[in-house]
């Protein structure tokens, strides 16, 4: 098993990396475990973006079951592309660091290289382009989607940026668009109060801007194999402290279901939505929970049947 610890690792597979596969098809590679080869999913099929997780996983489930393999280090089955599958691969997309964009439209290109050149020179960042960026496929209402490997006052830096007017807030107009596509359940007053204050989300040059501030060093004594896992649990859980990286890790006081008083809970995710969310905030949702040892209990919303019911941000 390949977990990632250093992003500039040759051979290693990193989150952000591009896969497409002979039908034309690009999948993402997503989180930090790969055992022996990229755990991906969709996210351009048939020239069509697949933005949710339920929708990748119909997907995969639909046309690309035999990806499916059981990670005991996740407790659930994952889309891996395995070196039995490996001749479905025609080309392997690195999301590398600072390797310039992809595509025909100069203008994203010009803003994207510019984004990461501030991201370098005034916070250490080195960072490389992913998505339409990476993929080629970079149209006019594209965001700039770039990966960065995490180091010291990282957080810092990303809110001198943003109170210098450098990066600026994501406006509410801007992301109306993409309500429905991206925020599930969410609450449209939830949303714009939460992408308001998000620094991995903003503006930058008068173009949309989302980074990913990559660390899995932090991750690794989560991981399973796992003594128990509930699947598809009605969750309530109350966020304890702060994250802005991925993977989102969340010390959190989880009030549904109850399990031991003593046993301490984490929420872990990665998805961008989910970074950045304030202490106290509770959430409402259906997911797995996944129990390690007899001291710690993790919270998954990035399986294929979650489903938020509400997110009450903290004041």
């Amino acid at each position: 098993m390949l977990i990632n610890t250093n992003c500039n690792s040759a051979g290693a597979y990193l989150e952000g990396d591009l896969l497409e596969l002979i039908d034309g098809s690009l999948w993402i590679v997503k989180g930090c475990v790969h055992p022996g080869a990229p755990i991906a999913v969709p996210r351009l099929v048939s020239g069509k973006k697949v933005k949710r997780v339920g929708e990748a996983f119909e997907i995969i489930a639909r046309y690309y079951s035999f990806f499916l393999r059981y990670v005991p280090e996740l407790g659930r089955e994952a889309p891996l592309i395995n070196p039995s599958w490996i001749k479905r691969v025609r080309r392997f997309l690195h999301f590398g660091i600072d390797v310039a964009p992809c595509g025909s439209n100069k203008r994203i290109k010009s803003v994207a290289m510019k984004l990461m050149e501030l991201l370098h020179k005034e916070c250490g960042l080195r960072c490389g382009p992913t998505g339409s960026l990476l993929g080629g496929y970079v149209g006019r209402e594209s965001d700039i989607d770039i990966n960065c490997v995490e180091r010291q006052s990282t957080l810092e830096c990303l809110q001198n940026l943003r109170a210098k007017g450098l990066l600026k807030p994501l406006p509410a107009e801007e992301f109306v668009k993409e309500l429905p596509l991206v925020s599930e359940t969410l609450s449209w007053d939830d949303m714009s109060k939460l992408v308001a204050h998000r620094l991995t989300q903003g503006i930058f040059k008068g173009l949309r801007y989302t980074l990913r501030i990559i660390n899995c060093n932090h991750v690794g004594e989560f991981l399973g194999p796992y003594t128990h896992v509930v699947r598809n649990a009605y969750i309530v859980f109350k966020i304890i402290d702060f994250d802005y990286r991925t993977p989102s890790i969340y010390k959190v006081e989880l009030l549904r279901p109850t399990l031991l008083p003593s046993r301490e809970a984490y929420f872990i995710t990665h998805r961008v939505r989910f970074t950045e969310l304030p202490p106290g905030s509770l959430i409402i949702a259906w997911g797995d929970v996944m129990l390690k040892g007899d001291n710690v209990a993790v919270v998954s919303l990035d399986t294929p049947n979650s489903r938020v019911e509400a997110l009450i941000l903290a004041p």
